[in-house]
C-alpha cells in the first residue's frame, strides 16, 4: 500500500538519485532531520525530484517546525514537473483539503488519476478515486467507477478499499451483486486496522465485523467455507 515513507535507496533507484538525496536519506532514517534537510536542499536546487519531494513531505508533516503546506505544495509541484507520482499524489491531497492551495476538488481528482497511471499500485490514489466516484465529488457519482477503483485499491491491500469494494458488492452498485465475493473482502478488510488518507474519513465509521455479521446469515455453509479457504492460503485469518 502507498505511504508517506520516503523512496528508499535500492540497488534499482540508487542509479537515478543524487548522492546528495542518498546522504538526506540516510541522514534522515537516522533521526538526523536538520542535515537531511541540508543535504535535501542542495539536491533539490539541482532539480533533484526526490529532494524535491522529500523536502515537501517534511513540510507536510512538519518534521522540523510547524506543518507549512504552502511550502509542502511548492516544492511538491517542483517534483511533479519531472512526473514524481508521490509528489502528484499530495498535490491531490493538498487540494481536495484546502491545505496551502485552493480546495478544489476538480483537481484533486485529476491530480490522484495522473498519480495512480504512474504508480498502479498507489492503493490511496485508487481509493480517493473511488471515493470521489462514490460521492460524485470532483466528478460525476458514477458506482461503476467507484468499484474500479475501489476494487483497485483493495487488490493493493489497503483496508479501506477493501471494505468499500465488499459494501458495493453486497448491496450491488456499480457492480453485479455477489455475497460470497463481499464476504471474502470484507474479511480481509477485518485483518487489521482501517486507516484513510488524510481529510477522506467517513461520516459513519467503518465496522467490518458488524457488516460480516450482518452478511453471513445470507451464505450457505459451503460458500463460508470456502472464502475461509480462501483467506487461509493466502494466510490471512
Amino acid at each position: 500500500m502507498f505511504c508517506t515513507a520516503l523512496p528508499g535507496v535500492t540497488a534499482v533507484h540508487a542509479a537515478e538519485m543524487s548522492t546528495q538525496y542518498q546522504n538526506g536519506y540516510y541522514a534522515y532514517q537516522s533521526g538526523d532531520y536538520a542535515h537531511a534537510r541540508a543535504f535535501w536542499q542542495k539536491a533539490a536546487e539541482n532539480d533533484d525530484p526526490f529532494a524535491q519531494y522529500a523536502l515537501g513531505l517534511m513540510s507536510f508533516r512538519g518534521d522540523i517546525g510547524a506543518v507549512d503546506y504552502k511550502t509542502a505544495a511548492s516544492w511538491f509541484t517542483k517534483a511533479a514537473k519531472a512526473n514524481h507520482g508521490g509528489a502528484i499524489y499530495y498535490l491531490g491531497l493538498l487540494h481536495f483539503n484546502g491545505f496551502g492551495v485552493s480546495y478544489d476538488h476538480f483537481q484533486a481528482t485529476k491530480y490522484f488519476k495522473r498519480a495512480l497511471r504512474i504508480d498502479p499500485h498507489n492503493a490511496n490514489a485508487a481509493y480517493m478515486i473511488g471515493s470521489q466516484y462514490f460521492h460524485g465529488r470532483g466528478v460525476r457519482q458514477n458506482f461503476v467507477e467507484a468499484a474500479t477503483y475501489f476494487k483497485q485499491a483493495a487488490n493493493n491491500n489497503m483496508r479501506a478499499g477493501q471494505f468499500m469494494y465488499g459494501a458495493l458488492l453486497e448491496r450491488g452498485w456499480g457492480v453485479q451483486q455477489n455475497y460470497a465475493e463481499a464476504y471474502y473482502w470484507l474479511r480481509r478488510s477485518a485483518n487489521g486496522p482501517i486507516t484513510f488518507p488524510i481529510g477522506a474519513e467517513e461520516e459513519e465509521p467503518f465496522d467490518p465485523q458488524a457488516a460480516i455479521a450482518r452478511l453471513e446469515p445470507r451464505l450457505r455453509p459451503e460458500e463460508i467455507l470456502r472464502v475461509d479457504k480462501r483467506l487461509m492460503r493466502e494466510g490471512i485469518s
